[in-house]
């Protein structure tokens, strides 16, 4: 009911929304191409994080190197 009720005063030919300036598109073209551009650039960083990785000497097991006192100490019993 609530639906008929409503739709009684609207009619078909009439529009709700024209951009006739075309400005809407324009902003959302340039908002769409800032997006993207972002989005390769952050892309584009992490590629080369990932390329530069195996020449940064890390490992990927945590390695504990003992001191000469701790390694006494571990010989001496205690």
């Amino acid at each position: 009911m609530l639906y008929a009720s409503t739709r009684l005063n609207e009619t078909n030919d009439r529009k709700v929304f024209v951009d006739t300036s075309g400005r809407r598109k324009r902003m959302l073209a340039v908002a769409g191409m800032v997006a993207a551009a972002a989005a390769a650039l952050y892309i584009g960083v992490v590629g080369v994080s990932v390329l530069q990785a195996p020449q940064t000497g890390l490992t990927t097991k945590g390695t504990v190197n003992a001191t000469p006192a701790a390694t006494k100490t571990a010989k001496a019993g205690g």
